[in-house]
Order: C-alpha cells, then sequence, then structure tokens
C-alpha cells in the first residue's frame, strides 16, 4: 500500500520534459530548475517564452548571478521553439 501511494505521489508531479535528453531539456533541467519549478515547454508560446527569458536575464544581472552561457541559451531557446504551446 505505502508503495502505491509514493507511486501515486511521483506521478502527480508533472509530465516528463518532450526530448528529455537533449541539450535544451537539460539546461531547462540543470539551470532553471535549480531555483524554480520546471515548466512545461507546452505551457508557453514561444513569444511568451522569449519575454520570460528576457525577464530572467535581467533578474539574474540584478542579482549578481551569471546568466546562461551562449551555447546553453541557444539550446534552450531552440528547444522552447520547438516545444511551445501554440496559443
Amino acid at each position: 500500500m505505502r508503495r502505491v501511494a509514493v507511486a501515486a505521489l511521483l506521478a502527480g508531479c508533472g509530465a516528463a520534459l518532450p526530448d528529455p535528453g537533449s541539450p535544451g531539456a537539460r539546461v531547462l533541467q540543470t539551470r532553471c530548475a535549480a531555483c524554480h519549478r520546471v515548466y512545461a515547454p507546452g505551457s508557453m508560446t514561444i513569444e511568451t517564452w522569449r519575454f520570460q527569458l528576457g525577464r530572467m536575464r535581467a533578474l539574474f544581472a540584478q542579482r549578481g548571478i551569471p546568466w546562461l552561457t551562449p551555447d546553453e541559451e541557444r539550446a534552450l531557446t531552440d528547444y522552447l521553439a520547438a516545444h511551445a504551446g501554440t496559443t
């Protein structure tokens, strides 16, 4: 019974990311998830994702936190564009 409860709890933690082994998914899982929960790429349009990335870049600068490397930012942006929502 305890195993069933644990399995049910873990299943409710959110859906798996699409293409989880891709460089962009790895950035999302390591860099983004270090500070907040991971949002599903399909939860926002690419325009909204770009806006959010700009907000995060500004927040990092304000707090003196190193931003993503150019390769990380490109991988993340490409990943989000490939899996973003449409509405």
